[in-house]
């Protein structure tokens, strides 16, 4: 999903990357097991939400900190599906 819809290149705006996400993970089947791995990923310290939103293959989200990539991460990849089950 950060690849192929967050992606900067994409041209997407956030709010239409947000919707295309939720619509995708609702429809998938996997919803359950996406909020799971999402929920060990955010809690995991360590997991770098600042590598894994900007990286050579792909570009989110430029964070300077960690806690910056990662409150970007909880809005744009966690709270978006709450509610959705």
């Amino acid at each position: 999903m950060l690849k192929t819809i967050f992606n900067v290149d994409s041209g997407l705006s956030e709010a239409a990357a947000i919707n295309i996400y939720r619509r995708s993970a609702q429809s998938s089947g996997k919803l359950e097991a996406l909020l799971e791995e999402l929920g060990y990923a955010l809690s995991d310290p360590s997991v770098s939400w600042k590598a894994l939103l900007a990286n050579s293959d792909y570009e989110v989200f430029d964070a300077e900190t960690e806690e910056q990539a990662k409150a970007y991460a909880r809005r744009v990849l966690w709270e978006p599906l709450q509610g959705l089950k």
